[in-house]
This record gives C-alpha cells, structure tokens and sequence, in this order.
C-alpha cells in the first residue's frame, strides 16, 4: 500500500471495547501506473469462490478479486479491510463492524451490511456445504444488520480467533447477486469488491486479471493487468524470469536462489514466517494407528540434515506446529530427537523389522527431494519405503480424500493460533486428513477459543502442542527458509507470515 493515500490503521482501546482506528501515514512516493505483472504459479486451482476455496494458491488471487473484511500485517497484526473500524462488546460476545462507505461489487451491486449478512450466513448454510462452516457454526449465533454500513456479528461463546478468519478465506465478500446468478458456476465467475477481475481463465494454463476502473481505495490499483502463468517446477520459474518472460516466482528455497546469483536485474526478498513442512499419516488406519511405528519414523528423521540440504541450515527446525517469535510460540523440547538404534528398537518392539511403506510423492521438486531423504533415512533403520508419484493438482484432493496414507505437507500459518491448531487437530477440524481425535487436545482448544487474552491462552496450546507433538498426527520437520524473487522494475509486493503475498498494491516501472 505504497502509495499516497496509503493508511496506517492504530490498534487502541475504545470506551465500548476494542476500536480499530484510522490515521493517515507519510506520504510515499507515487507508484508508477500501468503495465502487466506476470507471475509463475506452480499449484493448481479448482475454484475462485472462497466459499469453497481449499487450495493454497487459490488465497493469492483471492486476495485481488475480493477483499476481505479485515487484513493482516506483516507482523500479524489485524487491519481495516471492508470493515473500516469496528467494537468488541459484551465480554467478546458481540462485533459491531463498520463498514466503507461506496464500495461496489464488481457487477456494480453495493457492498453493505446487508451483503456482510449475506455471506456468513451463506457460509454457515448446511445445504450449501461451505469447509468454512466447521470454524463459524460452533461460535456464531446470529447477524444483524444495523443500518446499511453497520453490521453486527453475535456470538454463542467468546472466540478471538474470529477476526483471524475474517482476514482469511471465510471474510472474502462475494456478490450476493452473482451467487444468485451464476450458481454452482460461480467459482468460475467470480464477482467481488476486489481491485481486479477476472477475465480469462485457462485452466492448468494461466489467469488473467484486468484493472477494476471502479476500485473503491483511492489510486489503487497501478498495474492494468496481472497474469498467472502456470509454470511446473522453480527451476522452469526462474528460467523465465531470468529472460523476462515472467516479473515474480516465489516458495524459492536457498537453493533456488543459486540460479539467480549476481543478476542485478532480479531481486529477492524473504518471507517473514516460512511454511510448516511436516509428514503426516491417517493415524486411524494400518499401519500407522501403532504409535511405536510413529515414533519410529520420528527417531529415524535426522532433521538437521534435512535442513542442511533442503535449505542450506536457513530454516529453523521445527520441534511443534508454531514457528519462533509468536505470542502462543512454545519451547518445549522435542521428544523425539535423531537416534536411529532408538528407531530400530521401536520397530522390534512393534514387530515391524523389515516393514514396507508407501510415501506419496507430489510432483513439486520440493517434495520430491524431501521424500528422496525420507526414504533414505528410513532405510537406515530397516524400513523400505516405495514412492508413489502423484501430479500436484491431484495429490491434496487425495489428501483430503483420504486415498493418501503417508505424505510431506506444508501448512502456512495464519493470525490467530486456533486458525492452525483447530482445522488440523481438532477432531471436528475441517483441515484434520490424518483422523486425529485427542479429547484432551479438543477441551483444550475449544477452551482457548472461547478465553480473549493471549496470556490465558497461550498455556493451553502449549499443552495443546506438547499432546499434539507426543501423539505425532504429524512429524514436524521445518519452518521453511522462503524467498521470492522478482524484476528489479516491480515494487509493493507485501510478503505476510501466512506465506500469501499480496499483489493488490503492486507497480512496475518501465
């Protein structure tokens, strides 16, 4: 939000709860107008409609066609989006948000309060099968429109996390109108707020987005078009970058920028909180409902190396689901540190020398590398793993599916702890693909939603952690060292902990 009318949002405490405030920054420099900005995307899309929307690239166009009701900073912190300020009453039982005034959809219906109404209800509708309705119908009781730019949101328990989800997929605002046009065929028509639309989508191919004439933010957009060009792998990425075919690649490891070293045409940036890379398994299912055999596979890992190779030491090794330097961030230590005899042991004890498993190996160099040292090492202690190829744009529909046993994984982190820790093991998470039901890890986590400060909630997911990290759903491996990189000639890419970038301020000189 480089720009001149660019604004600083102010956290502050207000006499009815907490305010969010607006005030004006430093003028920047004006941003260069016009131009395409071409970006190299290596994961598939199935839908543009956030109401269903699963796939982690899917957030990064999202965030161009619509906007969200609140949005996060680079340090996590919760800004104005369509919500220009808002009060938390009632002991945390009641949002009264405020909304931008003139604010248009893209087929030129008002974006209001009523429109707010709308799209949670949309999402909380049983029939409409929304992935988002899992996180919002346990806490959300009602919405009551106030007058046409004030919505009221009332809760059925305290839960801070809600403005986290309303900076993520379930604050997307879509069209209540083309929803009623478009139906089930809305993903592929998407209508928002947003700063750009769609015009063209070729599947498996590119997406092209076009400048909204009409954008509500003064001066933005600057960019005229933005194109998504799908590219197989970073290696072909930065191919094209480094002939000018595309302007930005990123999810680059240390490696990766090796290809690019001593191009003074092509800078790069690093993300401020990288991916949670992990594996999990269906521990509800053979042969990994024996915990013996998960915690060999934990003893096996020597993680140090795998960051050694996979990320030249840059990553920080990751001993639970949170990375260093956040409020709920825990130092517990990991129980189950490199120790191959430990490994062996474990398995006799099982009985599962000479056992045989199958790791499912999408077709990302990232993961294929990962699992090639997975393997290794579990054949260090007597375990022959078999990899199973799968393309990208099938393996987490597989996951999901729960056709996939045995994978690598990453997850982006999101503003609030419950955004991770509910959908992933919480038996009622939406996210959960590994069959994961811990009822203390439940009472704990439905009891951090419904606590407001940080101080009372962080000990509850540090236990929440250490119960997860014992139980091993998943064997944590690393908080990935991330880097983008892209023309010396584009400027305002916003580079945000959950590993979404931002291209909605984004310019380009000549």
């Amino acid at each position: 939000m480089d720009s001149v009318d660019r604004r600083d949002f102010l956290l502050g405490l207000g006499a009815g709860g907490l305010v969010l405030a607006a005030g004006p920054a430093a003028a920047q420099a004006t941003p260069a107008q016009g131009g395409t900005f071409s970006i190299g995307l290596q994961d598939s899309l199935d839908t543009l409609d956030p109401t269903f929307s699963i796939q982690f690239a899917e957030r990064r166009i999202l965030h161009l066609v619509y906007n969200t009701l609140v949005s996060i900073g680079t340090d996590f912190s919760v800004k104005p989006e369509l919500a220009a300020s808002w009060e938390i009453e009632n002991d945390g039982l009641r949002y009264v948000f405020h909304l931008q005034d003139g604010v248009s959809f893209h087929d030129g219906t008002p974006f209001d309060a009523e429109a707010v109404k709308f799209n949670i209800e949309h999402r909380l509708d049983e029939s409409v099968g929304s992935p988002q309705r899992s996180r919002l119908d346990p806490v959300i009781d009602s919405v009551e429109v106030i007058d046409p730019l004030t919505v009221a949101i009332n809760l059925k328990t305290a839960y801070p996390g809600l403005l986290g989800d309303f900076a993520d997929r379930a604050g997307f605002m879509i069209s209540p109108a083309a929803v009623a046009k478009f139906g089930e065929d809305f993903g592929s028509n998407p209508v928002g707020t947003g700063a750009f639309t769609l015009t063209e989508w070729v599947r498996g191919t590119s997406v092209t987005l076009d400048r909204n004439p009409d954008y509500w933010e003064d001066g933005a957009p600057y960019l005229d078009r933005i194109v998504f060009q799908t590219i197989p792998n970073t290696i072909i990425g930065l191919q094209r970058l480094r002939v000018g075919e595309l302007d930005y690649v990123d999810n680059l490891s240390p490696d990766d920028l090796r290809q690019i070293e001593g191009n003074d045409e092509i800078k790069t940036e690093a993300f401020p909180v990288g991916l949670w890379y992990s594996l999990q398994w269906q521990v509800d299912k053979a042969p990994f409902d024996d915990l013996k055999l998960r915690q060999a596979v934990a003893h096996a890992l020597d993680r140090d190396r795998i960051n050694q190779i996979m990320m030249n030491g840059q990553a920080n090794v990751a001993n639970s689901p949170t990375p260093p330097g956040l409020w709920w961030s825990t130092d517990a230590p990991y129980p189950y540190p490199y120790d191959p005899e430990k490994a062996r042991a474990l398995l006799a004890e099982a009985g599962l020398e000479g056992g045989a498993l199958t790791l499912t190996t999408p077709s990302t160099p990232i993961y294929r590398r990962l699992n090639q040292l997975v393997a290794e090492q579990l054949g260090e202690v007597g375990l022959s793993v078999t990899l199973e190829p799968v393309e990208s744009s099938q393996w987490y529909s597989r996951v999901v599916s729960k056709a996939v046993n045995f994978t690598p994984m990453s997850w982006s982190q999101r503003a609030d702890p419950d955004g991770l820790f509910y959908i992933l093991f919480s038996s009622k998470g939406h996210a959960n693909t590994t069959g994961y039901n811990n009822p203390e890890v439940d009472a704990l986590l439905d009891e951090a939603r419904n606590l407001l400060s940080p101080e009372e909630r962080k000990p509850l997911y540090t236990e929440a952690a250490e119960l997860i990290v014992h139980d091993l759903p998943y064997v944590p491996l690393f908080f990935s060292a991330s880097f983008a990189a892209m023309s010396q000639a584009v400027d305002g890419v916003i580079l945000t902990p959950d590993s979404i970038p931002r291209f909605r301020y984004v310019s380009k000189s000549a």
